[in-house]
């Protein structure tokens, strides 16, 4: 597939020496949402983070939040990926190989909040306040595993593995949801005495009971 092109706020194509400066103003933006609310974060300390201008940020963005948006959007180009990863391991999910793929998907999808905690956390807040913009991001992110989840459930319902009166469709969102809350709390999971690992497995077990009836 061929890359799309990345362009400025009038449309122009940039080249590599301007990719890298906006490159620079996303991971400022990212490091400083990992520490605070996006309310308390400025144009111009993003720029100063990294010994830039105010000026050069708006060359590239239209404000802190529309960073923000660009950067949800590479976050959720990371699913696609992580369904990738599974689908090479052998075997598959109705035979024993079913609970290794959900540990390889539960591990990979924590990976993925630890690596965007701040961003996917705005994301989440932004769109359960009904912002469209990350609203749209977060069905784009979230789809392909509900839609590999559902897949998974109604063909195990053919086969007789699991409850015709369970909805794969819902079945599968409350597993994704389970995956989005689990991931996004985990740093307090030592107050219910469990650590990454738990999360992990109990995620994976949940995943693989739910879709294959085992």
């Amino acid at each position: 597939m061929t890359q799309r092109a990345v362009k400025d706020k009038a449309g122009r194509s940039l080249g590599s020496r301007a990719l890298k400066t906006r490159q620079r103003f996303l991971d400022a933006t990212a490091k400083l949402l990992s520490e605070r609310s996006i309310l308390d974060i400025s144009v111009t300390e993003i720029a100063r983070q990294v010994d830039s201008v105010p000026s050069l940020f708006y060359h590239y963005f239209k404000s802190v939040e529309d960073a923000a948006q660009h950067l949800a959007r590479e976050a959720s180009a990371e699913v696609p990926a992580m369904l990738d990863m599974i689908d090479m391991i052998e075997g598959s999910w109705d035979e024993e190989e079913g609970l290794q793929r959900a540990l390889v998907l539960s591990a990979a999808y924590l990976e993925h909040w630890e690596r965007n905690h701040g961003v996917l956390l705005l994301r989440n807040q932004a769109a359960d306040r009904g912002d469209k913009v990350f609203l749209k991001i977060r069905k784009q992110a979230l789809e392909p595993l509900i839609d590999t989840f559902t897949g998974l459930i109604t063909e195990s319902q053919r086969q007789g593995r699991v409850a015709d009166d369970l909805h794969p469709y819902l079945a599968a969102s409350a597993l994704v949801s389970i995956l989005e809350k689990l991931s996004a709390y985990a740093q307090s999971l030592r107050y219910f005495n469990a650590d990454r690992d738990d999360l992990v497995h109990t995620c994976a077990r949940m995943i693989n009971t739910t879709v294959t009836g085992r």
